[in-house]
Parts: structure tokens; C-alpha cells; sequence
């Protein structure tokens, strides 16, 4: 007999985690499944120590995972049989890691489980499409919620996409300064320095001060160098601890330029996770559950866990969220009129699109000013080194004349 750790949902919508003892997965399975419970997942305990110490499982790029749902959705929708499509889908991806994880499934769904369950199973789908899969599955309706996450899936890319694009100029030209700043100072101001140290002339102050303080930074280069790799070193290793990790967030959400667009940044993918979910037909509670592992920043998910456990005490979603101080009244409002209203879900994808569209028109225009201040920058740089070291020479071709 083997003990198993089972991660199970009621149809009262509460998410439970209890130990069965049997004789193997199959058994717990079929013993939970004849209770009623909705089943989310299902380990040894020896293999969740495992697990632990083996490290995550191959991550799937999510361009392959995007076009791996295409086809999916294609091949349902033609009635070809799943195992079927399954081996199909597996022989046409690129991705090694994808390919594996799809031949797991394959191989777990030959066996006799669910396709939900052997999609968890392979450790390295997101939680939120084994749980849109097991709605649909419950359902009787799989085609519409892979149609429904398919949408989500290429809505939540191509926002992603744009925010990382519209960095790109700013970093360019951030490495373009830090490049004409280290090459002033190792190359430009010793050859200068050289130069005026041959000539043995009386140097400005504005020369003397660029000069000294070239040197200066030079000769400690390599020490400034190891600093810097060391503070960012440091700051990995203090992002691992979680109760630094929740001091950041909330320093994070909290810087002048960046933190609002951030907080509309999350706030904007939780609406839109949590609205896929219900719209597959996912219970408010495990819908949370899902939601608070599917998200990137930690406070979130902390918040909704917090808000997880009022909801299912009987309280409404948005009162719950309010309790954290993480959401903006405007989310907090509008979530108050779906309960209202009765459809929720749809105005959950109406605050992700709001918000989502506010970042994107934020963000465009904070970013269209950083480009006139950069090169600003880097022209006084270039202008502050020409008059520095240009104007003794200018100083002694008057005197000659």
C-alpha cells in the first residue's frame, strides 16, 4: 500500500488536499471519483520529494504551445480520435520538450485517465489550460473552452509582445550610452591625458576635474565591475526567499514611472485568466485556486489566495479582493457590477481589455519621451567631453596667434 496526496474540488466549489491509501493511482482515482470529488492532481509522497530535489521540468516555448493549440483545437473539431491526435501533434512539433510532454499525455490518456489528468500529469502545461481542459471535459464541451483559451492564449501573447516591444528602443540606447561612457573614459581621456602631460600646459578646471575623475573611475573599473555583477547576484538570491520577494513587490508597485502600469499589468492578467476560467465553466473557488498559481507577481497570488478563502466562506469575490489593498477601486467596481449584473466573466474580460488598453497607450507615451531624453543625454556626454578637452587647445592657438 502506498500513500497519495490528492488535490481534490467539491461541487460545493471548495478545493481540499488529503492522503488515500491504495494500491496504486488507478484505485485512488476511481475511489475518489466515486465520491464526487472533481480531482486536480494526484502524488506519491515519495514523489513529490522527488520532484522537489529533480528541479522543474522542461519549460515549453510559448510560440510551440501557441500553435500546439491550433492544431489541437483543429484536429477536436474534425472528431479524429484523441490518441490519435495526440501522435500526430506529437511528430509535428520542434520543441524536444513539447514533444515529450505531448507523448506523456499520450501515453497517460492510453492508460485510462483523463485528458485533464495527464495533462497535469506532465508537470510543465500551465495550470490554467489542465483547468480550462477539466471544464470542458465536465462540461461535455471541450471544442468551446480550447476555442475560449485559444482567444485567451493569443490576447495575453500579444499584449505580452507589445509591453517587451515597446522596452526595446529605451534599452538600445541605454546600451548605447553605457558604451560611449566606457569608451570615453579607457580610451579618449588617457589619450588626452597623455597629451596634455607632454605639453606640460596649465589646464581648465572643467579638463582637470573630467581628467581626474576618468582616471579614477578607470583604475577602479574592474572593482565597479564586480560590484555591480555582485549586487545583481545577490539580488537573484534574495528574489528566491519569498519574504523578499513580497518586500519588492510591494517597493515595486510602488516606483513613480513604472508602478501603476505594472499594478494595471497584473491586475489585467488576473481579470483575464480568471475570466477564461469561468467562462469554461471552472467554480468560482477552483477558478481562484488556478488563478492564484497562473499569475506572475507573488502579492497577487497572495491576495487571491486571501480572497480564495472568503469566497468560499460565502462572501462576495469583490469584497474579498478589496480586503487586500492590492486592487484599484475602478477593477474592484466593475467586478461589483458582473456579481451584480450576473455575468461576471464577461466583465472580467472587459476590465482586462480596459486595463490592458491603458497600459499599452501609458506606456507609448512614457516610452516616446525616453527617447528624446536618452539622446539628449548622450549629446551632452559627447558635447560636455569635446569642450573639456578641446578648450585648452583652443587656449594655446590663441596665444600663438
Amino acid at each position: 500500500m502506498a500513500e497519495y496526496v490528492c488535490k481534490v474540488g467539491t461541487d460545493a466549489g471548495r478545493v481540499l488536499t488529503q492522503t488515500e491509501e491504495a494500491r496504486s493511482e488507478d484505485e485512488v482515482r476511481q475511489r475518489l471519483r466515486a465520491q464526487g470529488y472533481l480531482i486536480f492532481s494526484i502524488h506519491t509522497k515519495d514523489l513529490l520529494s522527488f520532484q522537489g530535489r529533480k528541479g522543474r521540468p522542461g519549460k515549453i516555448p510559448p510560440d510551440e504551445f501557441l500553435i500546439f493549440n491550433q492544431q489541437f483545437l483543429t484536429l477536436s473539431k474534425s472528431g479524429l480520435p484523441l490518441q490519435k491526435s495526440l501522435d500526430l501533434l506529437a511528430h509535428q512539433t520542434r520543441s524536444v520538450s513539447l514533444r515529450l510532454a505531448i507523448e506523456a499525455v499520450r501515453d497517460k490518456v492510453r492508460s485510462g485517465a483523463l485528458l485533464s489528468e495527464a495533462f497535469e500529469s506532465a508537470g510543465n502545461f500551465p495550470k490554467i489550460y489542465c483547468a480550462t481542459v477539466r471544464a470542458g471535459e465536465r462540461s461535455g464541451s471541450l471544442d468551446k473552452v480550447l476555442s475560449q483559451f485559444l482567444a485567451y492564449q493569443k490576447q495575453s501573447r500579444g499584449f505580452r509582445k507589445k509591453f517587451i516591444s515597446a522596452l526595446i528602443y529605451p534599452a538600445v540606447l541605454l546600451v548605447v550610452l553605457s558604451i560611449l561612457v566606457t569608451l570615453v573614459i579607457n580610451f579618449i581621456v588617457p589619450q588626452f591625458a597623455k597629451l596634455y602631460a607632454d605639453m606640460d600646459v596649465e589646464l581648465p578646471q572643467i579638463t582637470t576635474f573630467t581628467i581626474s575623475a576618468a582616471m579614477e573611475i578607470k583604475h577602479y573599473f574592474l572593482l565597479i565591475l564586480l560590484l555591480i555583477v555582485g549586487a545583481v547576484l545577490l539580488f537573484r538570491m534574495a528574489a528566491q526567499s519569498a519574504k523578499a520577494r513580497m518586500k519588492w513587490e510591494r517597493v515595486k508597485f510602488k516606483l513613480p514611472l513604472m508602478g501603476g502600469l505594472l499594478l494595471k499589468f497584473s491586475v489585467a492578467e488576473f481579470a483575464r485568466t480568471l475570466a477564461v476560467l469561468l467562462q469554461g465553466g471552472t467554480p468560482i473557488v477552483a477558478a481562484l485556486e488556478t488563478a492564484k498559481g497562473s499569475v506572475s507577481s507573488p502579492w497577487l497570488s497572495l491576495a487571491i489566495g486571501q480572497a480564495q478563502q472568503e469566497v468560499a466562506a460565502g462572501k462576495e469575490l469583490s469584497a474579498s479582493l478589496r480586503m487586500s489593498g492590492f486592487f484599484p477601486d475602478i477593477a474592484l467596481d466593475m467586478m461589483e457590477v458582473g456579481e451584480t449584473t450576473g455575468a461576471m466573466s464577461s466583465m472580467l474580460e472587459a476590465l482586462a481589455e480596459f486595463f490592458e488598453e491603458d497600459v499599452a497607450i501609458d506606456l507609448e507615451t512614457r516610452l516616446s519621451l525616453v527617447g528624446p531624453v536618452m539622446i539628449a543625454l548622450i549629446a551632452v556626454i559627447v558635447a560636455f567631453v569635446l569642450i573639456a578637452f578641446y578648450m585648452p587647445l583652443f587656449s594655446m592657438a590663441a596665444q600663438i596667434h
